[in-house]
């Protein structure tokens, strides 16, 4: 067993006034309700389905699924760029694509639009859309894939978790454009550069944006500072999300938030352990 004296529960608000500054707390110090209360707050972090505080496992489910969704949406579009070599005329519509995956799928004798059957099961398509759901590109066909709520991918988790790095491009347009004004480029720096090229929403212009080379360019980063301005506070469809939003969506933003996410599941998961250890070691009865 590992030291159970080494666990500590460092959240004042579930087992001291609510008044009092955070402060650590053994497990092991702690009555069987006390410890039931910190094992049930674990459970909610976890599990808890509430929209307004969702727990880590369900938001990571939920992750997956607007990846999914985005990749839909992408093929579909990708689907109605495709012409004839003849004629030169488009070879779908949203309509006349639906009518023909409901051809393809016949060619699969137990089809049932379950979860495991990909567009790569039927069709030769870039490897990009190979995982795509052929349930989803379905539903892109008909406008039905709902919501992206975009609540989750706060400004702060934008600016200091992604991050933004120009690129060389971007770097010698705004530097251009500087001097036209007459700045000079050298005396700027690249924070100011980074706020005046997105044009950050009012409100933010002071917040710090973290220099990361493997963030977002600033194409990226407008992309989705304009997702949030313009298309409402909490959600948008994903037909009104643009084809660089829903690109910069699913290769880097819903990939980082479901990094960052999984991080805190492990984190609490690994804290429901060692209350369970130490409730077996008092033997307490925990539910």
């Amino acid at each position: 067993m590992s030291n159970i004296n080494s666990y500590v529960w460092r959240d004042a608000r579930l087992t001291h006034d609510k008044n009092e500054q955070q402060v650590e707390t053994k497990l092991v110090d702690m009555d069987e309700d006390q410890l039931q209360m910190v094992y049930s707050h674990c459970k909610e972090m976890l599990y808890n389905t509430d929209i307004k505080n969702e727990g880590r496992l369900v938001l990571i489910g939920k992750l997956n699924e607007q990846y999914d969704k985005c990749g839909a949406e992408l093929a579909l579009r990708w689907f109605k760029t495709l012409t004839n070599s003849a004629t030169g005329a488009p070879l779908y519509t949203s309509d006349s694509l639906y009518r023909e995956i409901q051809g393809w799928i016949k060619s699969i004798p137990d089809y049932n639009d379950d979860e495991k059957y990909q567009l790569k099961h039927i069709l030769e398509v870039p490897a990009s859309f190979g995982n795509v759901l052929i349930k989803d590109l379905m539903d892109a066909c008909k406008d039905a894939l709902g919501i992206f709520n975009h609540s989750k991918i706060t400004y702060s988790f934008i600016y200091s978790q992604l991050g933004v790095y120009l690129t060389q491009e971007e770097l010698k347009e705004i530097d251009k454009d500087l001097a036209i004004a007459g700045l000079d480029p050298e005396k700027i720096t690249l924070q100011a550069k980074i706020e005046n090229h997105v044009k950050l929403p009012l409100g933010l212009m002071n917040t710090e944006v973290k220099i990361n080379p493997k963030g977002l360019t600033g194409s990226e980063l407008r992309d989705l500072v304009n997702m949030k301005k313009y298309k409402g506070y909490r959600a948008c469809k994903y037909s009104e999300l643009t084809t660089s939003q829903l690109q910069t969506l699913r290769t880097k933003v819903l990939f980082a938030l479901e990094q960052r996410t999984a991080l805190q599941a492990k984190k609490w998961k690994e804290i429901m352990t060692q209350i369970e250890e130490v409730a077996k070691y008092k033997k307490y009865k925990l539910n």
